[in-house]
């Protein structure tokens, strides 16, 4: 074991502070002491040190809220707590929530070296976890989160900042964006990794199953309910459940979905008995929740019971630098399930697929990659191996001012874009003369714009 780490005493009792910082010196180490939860946030803020040790009961705010504050500052200090007999409960809580251990007064001073250097080899271990996840950051992948941009590196930083924390995440994010992926890292990064991770797409179910599939059903609760049947809530048992598409809830499973988030029990669908739950809630959606709970088909109080923490994952569009990283990742992926050899892709490939507005995102991108997988006969993936809406698209120039070119075989979408593009060229860029030549709306025609231009 290193000598030479700081051990940051808390405790309101000067000759047990003193009784510690002696054996703390003793052995090496450097300590430094506080007498309460301010002044010990204080010296922890300003230089983190290695190990905290502190008194359960201190006066004003708690060791446990010491405890809190710390975590919610994003100090990775080790923590051990100091309690009497009568609190060992209490104690045995803060272990639960992530204390590394405690100390029973009058502490024994075997006890007391023992757990210290245990608690140093615990922190030496955080520190080279910290260094890998940042090695890992720097070179584009957080577990299965993949990219370097800025956008990502922000979601990154606020995945280990919410994860040991247990609150309630809404993660937001165009379709495809990844959004199940960010939800399987925070559990995985949480205090519940070891429990269940389970998923439901609230849209993907109908509304008259979706109360049972949520909360479970006893036997013969509905026509076809044969046997009692757990529902996601129950079998997220001290895990983590994430609520897909939850902007497709129906207003009334909201209502009993928020009783369960408040109360911490449920009573399944035909059932008298409240069964408790103990799960972390991830909700996630693509839908434009604002408009949701302005025109009532969201609740507010659900709303802000699940909006504790927002993750907004950003579109590909946005982050058009980690494209060459992804699609790399999935190469490499996709051609060892299909048993072929492919080390990469041509330039021209790699141009058409950065070049590309991808509006179905990562998932989009993926599908292409494992398309080209497949056709592909070469060492390396070719443009022409890549899904028509990728490749390029045809130069089509005009004859005149109101004709135009499109040769056979041209993909329906570059098409529409094409005529788009030159109608509104020809219109010297009116785009309300423009959408009413083509026929459709006003707001159609800014819609396309928008994608067209990203």
């Amino acid at each position: 074991m290193a000598k030479g780490r700081r051990i940051l005493v808390v405790d309101d009792e000067e000759p047990i502070r003193k009784g510690l910082a002696r054996v703390i010196a003793g052995m090496g180490h450097e300590p430094e002491v506080a007498a309460d939860a301010e002044e010990a946030l204080e010296t922890a803020l300003r230089e983190p040190p290695d190990l905290v040790i502190t008194d359960l009961q201190l006066p004003g705010r708690s060791g446990l809220d010491l405890v809190h504050d710390l975590k919610e500052r994003g100090i990775e200090s080790t923590l051990i707590v100091l309690t009497a007999h009568g609190t060992i409960d209490s104690a045995v809580q803060a272990t639960r929530s992530g204390v590394y251990d405690y100390l029973v007064k009058p502490v024994e001073s075997d006890r007391l070296t023992t757990v210290i250097e245990k608690g140093l080899e615990r922190a030496a271990m955080r520190r080279e976890v910290l260094y890998l996840r940042r090695e890992m950051v720097r070179s584009g992948r957080f577990q299965e989160l993949v990219g370097r941009s800025p956008g990502m590196l922000e979601i990154y930083r606020l995945i280990e900042q919410v994860a040991p924390s247990g609150a309630s995440v809404l993660i937001t994010g165009e379709s495809g964006t990844g959004k199940e992926v960010v939800a399987r890292t925070l559990h995985r990064m949480s205090t519940r990794s070891t429990g269940p991770f389970v998923a439901i797409n609230c849209a993907a179910i109908p509304e008259t199953l979706l109360e049972s599939e949520i909360l479970g059903h006893e036997k013969g609760a509905f026509t076809g309910a044969t046997t009692s049947r757990a529902g996601c809530f129950e079998l997220a048992h001290k895990g983590t459940l994430l609520l897909d598409e939850i902007a497709e809830m129906p207003p009334g499973l909201q209502t009993k979905l928020l009783r369960v988030l408040e109360d911490q029990t449920l009573r399944r669908v035909g059932g008298t008995r409240e069964i408790p739950v103990d799960a972390r809630v991830i909700a996630s959606t693509n839908a434009p929740i604002g408009e949701r709970l302005a025109s009532g088909r969201f609740r507010e109080e659900l709303y802000f019971r699940l909006n504790v923490f927002t993750l907004a994952v950003p579109p590909l569009r946005e982050r058009r630098e980690d494209l060459p990283l992804l699609a790399q990742t999935f190469l490499t992926e996709l051609a060892d399930e299909n048993g072929k050899e492919i080390v990469g892709f041509s330039e021209e490939a790699m141009r058409r697929l950065v070049h590309y507005h991808w509006p179905g995102n990562v998932r989009e991108l993926r599908n292409a990659v494992q398309r080209a997988v497949i056709v592909c006969k070469e060492a390396e993936i070719q443009a022409t191996d890549l899904p028509p809406t990728v490749r390029p698209s045809p130069r089509i120039e005009p004859e005149r001012n109101d004709l135009v070119q499109v040769p056979i075989g041209t993909p329906l979408a570059d098409v529409e874009r094409v005529m788009i593009l030159e109608t509104l060229r020809a219109n010297g860029g009116n785009k309300t003369r423009t959408a009413a030549i083509l026929g459709i709306s006003a707001k159609t025609l800014h819609n396309k714009l928008r994608v067209y231009r990203q």
